[in-house]
């Protein structure tokens, strides 16, 4: 008998195999991952590096027996390489094919990789990186971090508290362009700056190697190198199924359906409506929605649409902030307390209303901002760019 095939075996994934057993699907569930082993917290892996406990114990998602008495199949060490969706087939790298009724692509994506970074500067996106570059550091007593995103800062952070040397480099105007306000972004870097972590935002990075980076200007920045410059989607498996997809990911409809019956998709490598954003909360939520979709289709059923206002969190030190909403459309901000003294709720409104929100020291407030997008997204049916 033919069931639920899962590619991925980040949150996502688990959170969709686990869904499906909640909700009283009973037939076969395999999720096939890339890494060895189970499923596990990859936030773990950045928020604080240097200190964090990384032993399977600590940062799985469920114990083991879980998935054996829910009876999914987890199957790791393999990829995806090709998909038939007229025979229904998924092939893997070790040349298995596998029959499936349901497809769900939560294949993530991998770091991005500039022509001009060596091949042996590290990424932290998987557990291997993660030792790799915690030995490194320790090793050179510091770090030189190329993006100031969030995991660049929660990186050099952890660093920092290790009273370690650390490097920010970022090309744009200021640190977390991406995702808060220009106001909170001046406030972490002055926060780093503080803790002694060297920040350069407008640093455009030429090449960089293992123990240094050369900037346009030529300057050359000595230091055990970490580039963190985002991910870019895994679209093989759904490239090649026929399946529609776009420099951001996996077309999906608001179900989070793809354009070839039968396959899904969610997380990190799904795009379309409210499915966009590279962050925990939203694999989880894209998870568990994928999979009543699945059964609802299963079931002839109309599936339910997909529409979670996003969020995202980060801790620093002692400054913990969360995002709800798109804090950075085009709006108006406003600042309601002290964000240098670590408590503050900053708010982006637009013509129509509340777009989106940062608060820092605050998490009560960040609840109550995401109820009110969430009554205001259900009214709607559209919320802006997502975080």
């Amino acid at each position: 008998m033919t069931g639920v095939l899962i590619v991925g075996s980040g949150v996502a994934g688990a959170t969709a195999a686990l869904t499906l057993r909640a909700e009283g699907y009973t037939g076969p569930v395999t999720v096939i991952g890339a890494e060895s082993g189970l499923p596990y917290r990859r936030t773990a892996l950045s928020k604080d590096l240097l200190a964090a406990d990384l032993s399977a114990e600590r940062i799985r998602l469920q114990k083991p027996e879980v998935w054996a008495a829910r009876d999914i199949d987890v199957v790791g060490g393999v990829a995806a390489v090709d998909v038939d969706p007229g025979a229904r087939t998924l092939t893997l790298n070790d040349g298995r094919r596998l029959p499936y009724r349901a497809l769900i692509l939560a294949t993530g994506g991998r770091p991005i990789r500039p022509d001009w970074l060596d091949e042996e500067v590290p990424s932290l996106r998987m557990l291997a990186d993660a030792e790799r570059i915690r030995a490194t550091i320790r090793e050179h007593g510091g770090v030189v971090v190329i993006g100031g995103g969030l995991i660049g800062l929660e990186l050099a952070a952890s660093v920092a508290a290790a009273g370690l040397s650390a490097v920010v480099l970022e090309a744009g105007d200021r640190v977390l362009g991406r995702v808060v306000p220009a106001e909170v972004s001046e406030v972490v870097a002055a926060v780093h700056r503080d803790r002694g972590v060297r920040v350069h935002c407008g640093a455009r990075v030429v090449s960089a190697d293992p123990s240094g980076a050369v900037l346009a200007d030529g300057t050359r920045i000595a230091g055990a190198v970490v580039a963190a410059l985002g991910m870019v989607p895994n679209i093989g498996p759904a490239r090649s199924a026929g399946a529609a997809v776009q420099r951001r990911g996996i077309v999906v409809d608001e179900c989070l359906r793809t354009t070839v019956d039968g396959i899904y998709a969610a997380g990190d490598v799904a795009t379309g409506g409210a499915a966009d954003g590279e962050h925990w909360f939203g694999a989880q939520d894209q998870g568990a929605a994928v999979a009543r979709s699945v059964l609802a289709d299963f079931a002839g059923e109309s599936a339910p649409v997909y529409a979670q206002v996003p969020r995202a969190w980060t801790t620093q030190y002692d400054l913990t902030l969360q995002m709800v909403g798109a804090p950075t459309a085009d709006g108006e901000v406003a600042i309601d307390g002290d964000l240098a003294a670590g408590s503050a709720t900053v708010t982006v409104t637009g013509p129509a209303g509340l777009l989106g929100a940062v608060t820092v020291g605050r998490a009560a407030a960040a609840r109550e901002l995401r109820a009110r997008l969430a009554a205001g997204l259900e009214a709607t049916g559209a919320l802006g760019s997502t975080v």
